[in-house]
């Protein structure tokens, strides 16, 4: 089952889209938005999963999907944690403010050296505390892919380095969320094993893994220790892509994955580097 958010309110609206991307049809009659259906997965995922039936076969209303129409999947997550490869902690990071997969990065300062990270991140139900990594991985709800892009050399004024978490200048995530049965048997402990595509400008796409040789189960057992994750948690594994010098402004990231018969599994995020204001 792919699902998308698009751009409508705070939370954005919640459609089913189909496999190939063109098409998506409205998911109101069963939940209005993204984290509604988190809220309530195991009534309402069965429900969206016969939309996505009927949408295959044509028998519910559509219309053609645009991914420049879509908000983040989760426009205000209640909580995101990021870790930089697999031997990482995840730690939490801002989660209010997900950029549309489309919308430009707004960046205050491009002589700041301005990096580009991607990976994927998970999206999990309800998580008790203390959980173990094997039952940790039934939390996972769904699947998509992430970019942050940060300021290299930002300081404060008196000289100490600013934390990552100020550093962050934007974050998104693909389009598309997909539940980890659309990845089939590229999905395996919690990992993606197929390469991630990362583009700047017109230069060739680097293929690279989708964040170190995380387990996301692993990741969010580590999160919940001591602690419950409530239903929409983003836990994400990002690494930096490597690049020639720091994005300017006009500069595009683009970063999308695709199965082994070359579709896009998530869409793709493409943003240009634009000054703030």
């Amino acid at each position: 089952m792919k699902l998308a958010s698009l751009m409508h309110g705070r939370d954005g609206r919640l459609v089913v889209v189909s496999q190939d991307l063109t098409r998506a049809t409205d998911a109101f009659p069963v939940v209005p938005t993204m984290q509604a259906a988190l809220d309530d997965w195991d009534r309402h995922a069965p429900r969206l999963a016969d939309l996505a039936v009927s949408l295959e076969h044509g028998a519910v209303p559509s219309f053609r999907f645009h991914e420049h129409d879509c908000a983040a999947p989760l426009p205000r997550a209640y909580r995101r944690l990021v870790a930089a490869g697999s031997d990482e902690a995840p730690k939490p990071a801002r989660s209010d403010a997900a950029l549309g997969p489309r919308e430009p990065v707004r960046a205050r300062d491009e002589n700041a050296g301005l990096l580009v990270e991607a990976g994927f991140a998970v999206v999990t139900g309800d998580v008790p505390a203390d959980v173990g990594q094997t039952q940790a991985s039934a939390h996972i709800r769904l699947v998509m892919l992430a970019c942050s892009v940060k300021l290299q050399n930002l300081a404060a004024g008196d000289g100490r380095r600013i934390a990552d978490l100020a550093l962050e200048q934007a974050y998104s995530f693909s389009p598309v969320v997909v539940t980890p049965d659309e990845i089939g048997v590229a999905w395996r402990n919690g990992h993606i094993e197929l390469p991630l595509l990362r583009q700047i400008n017109q230069q060739s796409p680097q293929r690279g893994d989708t964040g170190g040789a995380g387990d996301a189960a692993s990741l969010i057992a580590r999160a919940a220790w001591g602690h419950a994750l409530g239903a929409g948690t983003i836990v994400a594994t990002i690494v930096p892509i490597a690049q020639d010098q720091p994005l300017r402004f006009g500069d595009t990231v683009r970063i999308e994955m695709k199965d082994a018969a070359s579709h896009s599994i998530f869409g793709a995020i493409e943003q240009e580097i634009l000054p703030a204001g």
